[in-house]
């Protein structure tokens, strides 16, 4: 789940063979769609009192929330996989719950979790949040609600993430969340663990 700084294609050729065609045909579709003019309502930017709920992404929202990518600015842009392979990966992988975050009516973030009921595994797969929109409460705030989801889940106990190191690396902010170092490493990504 490494996608420190590895571009649309290498990502793409991480998946099983099968995959690989349908996943990149889909990512370009998400990325070619022509981007709708905003509401009125869209174009005031949320404060930190703004209400954040997690909600489906649907085809008039998905070229906003994919674009939500491109706010974010090194070292941090570097620590999460662009939204629209994260989308396209979901669109491929059963066990995939993803949902754009807003505040009040404004899209401002991605989250995706690998949710196997069956299995009781619940890995926080990808969270981003626009880089303008950083230091808000968003994040913590989207968290809140999918800690709140996966604890809804058969047998959750544990939530699972990982995150690489150095420069812009989200530990500090998922170790703010109470999550903890749990001695596993996925590729290069440091293990974390937040007991529900």
């Amino acid at each position: 789940m490494n996608t420190t700084t590895k571009p649309l294609e290498e990502l793409v050729r991480e998946l099983p063979p099968d995959l690989q065609a349908r996943v990149r045909d889909y990512a370009e579709y998400l990325l070619a769609r022509p981007a709708r003019p905003p509401e009125p309502s869209e174009t005031a930017e949320p404060g930190p009192e703004a209400e954040v709920s997690l909600r489906e992404i649907t085809a008039e929202t998905v070229r906003p929330v994919c674009r939500l990518t491109d706010t974010l600015t090194p070292p941090k842009k570097y620590m999460v996989a662009p939204n629209a392979v994260s989308i396209a990966q979901a669109h491929f992988e059963e066990h995939a719950w993803f949902r754009a975050i807003y505040a009040d009516e404004t899209p401002v973030g991605f989250v995706m979790l690998y949710d196997d009921p069956e299995k009781q595994d619940y890995f926080l797969w990808r969270l981003m949040i626009a880089g303008h929109h950083h230091g808000k409460g968003f994040g913590r705030q989207a968290m809140e609600l999918v800690s709140d989801y996966v604890r809804t889940r058969p047998g959750a106990k544990v939530l699972v993430t990982s995150c690489g190191q150095g420069a812009g690396s989200p530990e500090g902010f998922y170790r703010a969340l109470g999550f903890e170092r749990n001695g596993k490493m996925y590729d290069d990504e440091v293990g974390l663990s937040l007991t529900l």
